[in-house]
């Protein structure tokens, strides 16, 4: 009998890849108390009806769920789309998943604007792809004519975030069709198009048969743990992802709750309104603190420069963490140790957030250890 183990059949990459870090997650489940500002979040929970739609659904978990045509009739006229533009998914992850095993295999680049959503990136490499990172401009400005550069015959894939997370910024028309125009399969998450007032590029796809457009309904609309995603693209493209996709991999719950989120609009833009506003209170707060430089943004997030305080990232971090705030720095996402990322919550956090980061960048800070310990 052989002592071979089974990992020595796995595919070159996979078993070296570094797996999702989940611990800023598990550890803030595990601390309710504590203000969770560090994963762009909703603060706002669910509405009525989607609890109602949900809780009906629990009853009928003994069936398998549908397709999700009538939540894919409702996204698509949300978008401005047919309805064979629209694919749904276990979150956004699931579509830019199955749209990366489409498009990247052994050998195959993927161009990706940095720093953005790291997701772009580690897919790409578990998929034998080799990422091609084509860095902003010193103001964060989007680098078109470095894209356009970057594009190899070995380019099967260019991936776009807007608005842009981590810095917050969208980008233009004009500056995506340059970008089109190159003729590659081009990937835009618009995971946050709905916490601000960016352009949506979904409309776009009847025009460019090489343009992808992926959203979610777990930051605005507040679903985040339901896991509901979608992508818009041409139809022999969404076919062919269909394909490929896990059957059944959306909950019925998931579903219901989201097919009634959709159709309640007017709650979607009292969403908008109130993480726009409360957006715009934390910037121009920030703005008046010394030594720090947020950065204008149109999702649920500002970015902050921290560098000129003297302190790191983790220890801004882990200032804010021992007076019960959770952010985020920003080295995971390509960024120096000089960056952190704080979500738009509720009034009541993003007041006491700008008391606990005041005293963090100040020079005596605050009393380190009377919050939980840190992951």
């Amino acid at each position: 009998m052989s002592n071979q183990g089974i990992e020595s059949f796995i595919r070159p990459g996979i078993a070296t890849a570094a797996p999702y870090d989940a611990k800023h997650h598990d550890f803030a489940w595990q601390h309710p108390e504590l203000d969770r500002l560090m994963s762009n979040e909703c603060p706002l929970p669910p509405t009525p009806s989607v609890l109602a739609a949900a809780h009906e659904a629990l009853s009928q978990t003994n069936l398998y769920p549908n397709s999700g045509q009538d939540l894919r009739e409702a996204l698509a006229e949300f978008c401005d789309v047919r309805m064979d533009n629209v694919i749904l998914g276990n979150g956004s992850t699931e579509v830019l998943d199955v749209a990366t095993r489409a498009l990247i295999g052994p050998g195959d680049e993927a161009v990706i604007s940095v720093p953005t959503y790291a997701f772009f990136e580690t897919q790409t490499r578990l998929h034998g792809g080799t990422p091609v990172l084509v860095p902003m401009l010193d103001d964060f400005q989007f680098d078109v004519t470095g894209i356009l550069a970057a594009i190899t015959p070995r380019t099967k894939a260019i991936f776009l975030c807007s608005p842009n997370n981590p810095t917050g910024n969208s980008w233009l028309p004009p500056q995506l069709e340059r970008v089109l125009a190159a003729g590659i399969p081009t990937i835009v998450d618009q995971a946050y198009l709905e916490c601000g007032q960016s352009p949506s590029f979904a409309p776009m796809v009847l025009r460019h048969r090489n343009l992808l457009v992926t959203r979610t309904m777990s930051k605005a609309f507040g679903l985040a743990a339901l896991r509901l995603g979608y992508m818009i693209g041409d139809p022999p493209i969404i076919d062919a992802l269909h394909r490929l996709r896990i059957p059944f991999s959306i909950s019925l719950i998931a579903l219901r709750a989201g097919l009634a989120a959709v159709r309640n609009l007017d709650e979607l833009e009292t969403r908008t309104a109130f993480i726009s506003a409360e957006r715009r209170r934390l910037f121009h707060a920030l703005l008046e603190m010394p030594n720090v430089h947020p950065f204008e943004s149109e999702g649920n997030f500002i970015l902050v420069d921290i560098r000129r305080t003297g302190r790191t990232a983790g220890e801004i971090v882990e200032l804010v963490r021992a007076e019960n705030v959770l952010v985020r720095a920003m080295t995971a996402h390509g960024l120096r140790d000089a960056y952190v990322r704080v979500t738009i919550g509720l009034p009541e956090q993003n007041d006491r957030f700008l008391a606990v980061f005041r005293r963090a960048i100040s020079t005596t800070g605050v009393v380190a250890g009377s919050g939980p310990a840190s992951p």
